[in-house]
């Protein structure tokens, strides 16, 4: 059973059983139990979770952004001809800025097959936009 336990939650739990019930503990006490449970979430398997959910969450909402933002340049674009926009450059800036950022903390954790299937999902949006941005062009052109 320990073994599935990490060290830090073991010893918050050998902490708790030496000390007895908490309308007992004096402000030490407290304070000691509090930087306890601080390290066990940051090096425990929780902290690990939260760094996970995190980098994975930015890197989500991130190709989010960028896809909407994408579309609607795109759709624009196909739509007035193509002149640059504020968007275009907005755009840019996001994918250089942020979304390298994300893109490498996804890389360096080692997190390839999320990296991966995210890269995949934003090739196919962007690939049903320039399909759609193609159509609304020809439409256009011949008006």
């Amino acid at each position: 059973m320990t073994t599935l336990v990490s060290v830090h939650a073991l010893n918050i739990e050998h902490f708790r059983l030496e000390h007895g019930d908490v309308t007992t503990w004096s402000t030490a006490d407290w304070e000691v139990h509090q930087n306890l449970v601080e390290i066990a979430l940051a090096h425990g398997p929780v902290g690990g979770l939260r760094d996970t959910v995190l980098r994975r969450t930015t890197a989500v909402a991130l190709i989010a952004y960028v896809t909407a933002l994408y579309t609607v340049t795109e759709l624009a674009s196909a739509i007035r001809g193509p002149w640059p926009t504020g968007l275009g450059y907005h755009l840019a800036d996001v994918v250089r800025g942020p979304g390298q950022r994300a893109d490498a903390r996804l890389r360096l954790a080692g997190d390839l097959l999320f990296r991966q299937q995210l890269i995949r999902a934003a090739l196919r949006v962007s690939s049903a936009v320039d399909r759609l941005s193609a159509r609304l062009s020809a439409r256009f052109a011949r008006v």
